[in-house]
């Protein structure tokens, strides 16, 4: 047996190891930490100067605004890179490069043409449930990377148009503001009764969303809404009452995508509150979630999902969720299920082949789920349904647009 006093003698010495290992451990944590905060101050580049060539009519200035903070300053990797994205999530550019040289960022586009047509075109089971879109959109109006167009459809078997002017909003340093004038005319349709009509609503909406920090991949939109709703081609014993809707929208985005014609990557995550009331006293209220995302598989290959996960306060089959092929399940019944509860994820992979120097073909495979609860013409709701499709397709893109 040891000795009380090699028994101590050897306790001591063990703590002493295990102090030393404790202290090893703090400094070369405390050595990790300042290297990496030394090593993100390393890669910072003094910018005195940007040099913007192939912009054309856009003006260099929109460019400009983009960057973090005015020129001159120290932009590191990471803000250069965050740079890059949002020029390129304009989406009036089909090819962006940046470089760092010296104290200058040079950056190079490849400009698209950007007043691009709008057309649609999509068949139901019957003509009356296909629909037809035609119009146009400026990407760049003014040369301010500004949204602004209108369209003519026949869809959710009425004829419908909008008008709408939106600024981009990946500005660092001003809100942006978004505008539209709509008239939208729906069929309504249900089974196991005659009852039928169409709603009409004429109204508009003014939006306004904050400046995108790059500290933060995190916007805020606020929304002021109003519409007038009117019902005609009434059958069946209907009680529908006419009136104004006056109404709010709040918006959290967590915004990390970025936006490419062939190959997308990233991820968007998307929540709202809408609260709203009509003059004849009826609350209309609706929450929802979507988000979107892609990665990118192989050069020009890419998988992306989309979701929305949407909810109304039921009662009032006026005031639905509408679901079908073209939002929704691709093969489901177009402009029939009203819904108080619409939940649905598409899956998409894609490749695209050259045919033509700005010119691609796109096969894609696609998987859709949906689970949704239907209102009735009286606004009672149905048992849950579930939908799932799966197919191919294929899409002409072209990048010069």
């Amino acid at each position: 047996m040891l000795a009380l006093e090699e028994v101590l003698s050897l306790e001591i010495k063990n703590m002493k190891m295990r102090r030393l290992k404790i202290e090893k451990i703090k400094i070369n944590f405390l050595f990790g930490f300042l290297c990496l905060f030394v090593s993100s101050f390393a890669v910072a580049t003094e910018i005195t100067l940007i040099e913007i060539k192939g912009n054309k009519t856009t003006r260099a200035g929109i460019i400009e605004d983009l960057l973090p903070r005015s020129l001159p300053t120290d932009l590191s990797e990471s803000e250069i890179t965050e740079f890059t994205r949002r020029v390129k999530n304009l989406g009036i550019f089909d090819s962006v490069q940046v470089d760092v040289v010296g104290n200058k960022v040079v950056v190079d586009l490849r400009k698209k043409g950007t007043i691009t047509p709008i057309v649609g075109l999509s068949t139901g089971k019957t003509i009356e449930d296909s629909s037809i879109t035609g119009g146009f959109q400026d990407y760049d109006f003014n040369g301010d990377g500004t949204r602004a167009g209108g369209k003519i459809s026949y869809v959710e078997r009425g004829l419908n148009f909008a008008a709408w002017i939106d600024e981009h909003n990946y500005s660092p340093n001003r809100w942006a503001n978004e505008y539209e004038l709509y008239r939208l005319s729906s069929g309504f349709r249900f089974d196991n009764t005659d009852e039928k009509w169409t709603r009409n609503r004429l109204g508009g909406f003014a939006e306004w969303v904050s400046p995108f920090n790059y500290g933060s991949h995190i916007l805020h939109e606020f929304q002021l809404m109003t519409y007038y709703e009117n019902n005609t081609n009434k059958v069946g014993q209907i009680d529908l009452n006419d009136g104004m809707y006056i109404g709010g929208l709040y918006e959290f985005v967590y915004d990390k995508y970025k936006w490419d014609d062939l190959t997308p990557s990233g991820y968007k995550f998307v929540l709202e509150f809408r609260p709203g009331m009509m003059t004849t006293g009826k609350i209309r209220s609706e929450t929802r979630f979507k988000f979107l995302a892609a990665f990118p598989v192989w050069d020009q290959s890419a998988i992306v999902l989309n979701g929305n996960f949407a909810a109304v306060n039921p009662g009032d089959v006026n005031h639905s969720l509408l679901i079908g092929s073209q939002q929704g399940v691709r093969g489901l019944r177009d402009s029939f299920y009203r819904t108080a509860f619409a939940n649905y994820i598409n899956a998409e992979i894609r490749h695209a082949f050259r045919v033509g120097s700005r010119l691609f073909l796109q096969p894609i495979a696609f998987v859709d789920g949906a689970v949704f609860k239907s209102m009735s013409a009286s606004g009672s709701l149905s048992p849950w349904t579930e939908a799932l499709s799966a197919g191919s397709g294929l899409r002409l893109v072209p990048t010069a647009f």
